[in-house]
């Protein structure tokens, strides 16, 4: 009986060990090399929830830039005859999984306010070759080559921002390290560190030990350290103004997110503004406050810099 019950009790331990490897390796993969949405799913999508809105009206133009190590990033050039000649520009970075199209929501804003877009597919995402995705340390590389491409490709630039959501958000806040030549940021529902993110995630469930062992997964399999993706620590010296818009019901990144990065972004005097949305999950901002008043909160952030 002894012996039975002992094989028991190391059957069980194996099991559950067994168990929390395969989650921690699942987790890492679910990051790094992510099941990403195809450019018609997410046109779908759009459209179903109604903001594709004129979109199929614009000029575009597709081309490539090269971003970190030579890696080729699809993107698109969107504008119209109303928006030419402002010298107004900005580039739109999309969510985790998602591609260029997942930008769409907030480009039919922009166009509103006089400005000329770039988007475009994150690295291993939507055209682009496979890849690891790091959650905006790499991407924030690849960043810096596009805003060095978009002054270069376009001679007319007088202000050149930045708009990103979720992951895009994050690495809009990380390329300020590089201290590019932009003049100004929104950040919708960024998130801190992938650390934070990853730990508010196993805090639900009480599993906060696994968090260490997520990254020991990442750095093991895909060798990529989710920890260097850390806005936070990218803006302690921001010099640029900020929007920050995060939604009130947010589960996933929680507000707070925006709240620290806000503070830690002011520091030196920059001018920050912080919009809760109430009610919007994550990245569902745009879509529970509406065209209308989503495009409000930008002019009216842009009126207050001086754009």
């Amino acid at each position: 009986m002894r012996w039975i019950i002992l094989g028991l009790v190391i059957f069980s331990v194996f099991t559950i060990v067994t168990g929390l490897i395969i989650l921690i390796c699942r987790n890492a993969r679910a990051s790094i090399k992510p099941n990403t949405i195809t450019l018609e799913r997410e046109i779908e999508w759009n459209k179903s929830k109604g903001l594709w809105m004129d979109f199929d009206s614009y000029d575009k133009k597709e081309y490539e830039v090269k971003g970190k190590d030579g890696y080729v990033l699809h993107a698109m050039f969107v504008d119209n005859e109303a928006v030419r000649g402002t010298g107004k520009y900005v580039i739109i970075l999309h969510g985790h999984t998602s591609n260029r199209y997942g930008a769409v929501k907030y480009l039919n804003s922009y166009i509103k306010l006089g400005f000329s877009c770039i988007i475009y597919d994150s690295r291993t995402h939507g055209l682009n070759e496979k890849d690891v995705c790091t959650l905006g340390n790499y991407e924030s590389i690849d960043l810096k080559y596009v805003i060095e491409d978009t002054r270069s490709r376009y001679s007319d630039i007088k202000v050149l921002g930045l708009h990103g959501e979720s992951m895009g958000s994050s690495t809009a806040l990380t390329v300020v390290k590089f201290e590019p030549d932009i003049d100004f940021i929104v950040a919708d529902c960024g998130f801190s560190s992938c650390h934070n993110v990853v730990k508010d995630g196993y805090s639900n469930v009480h599993m906060q030990f696994i968090v260490p062992l997520v990254r020991l997964a990442g750095r093991i399999l895909y060798h990529v350290d989710l920890d260097e993706s850390n806005a936070l620590r990218a803006v302690e010296n921001n010099k640029y103004p900020i929007l920050f818009i995060h939604g009130s019901g947010d589960t996933f990144i929680k507000p707070r997110h925006s709240e620290q990065l806000r503070e830690a972004a002011s520091k030196n005097g920059a001018y920050t503004e912080l919009v809760l949305v109430e009610g919007a999950g994550h990245a569902r901002c745009r879509y529970v406050a509406g065209f209308e008043t989503y495009t409000g909160y930008i002019e009216s952030f842009l009126n207050k810099i001086g754009i």
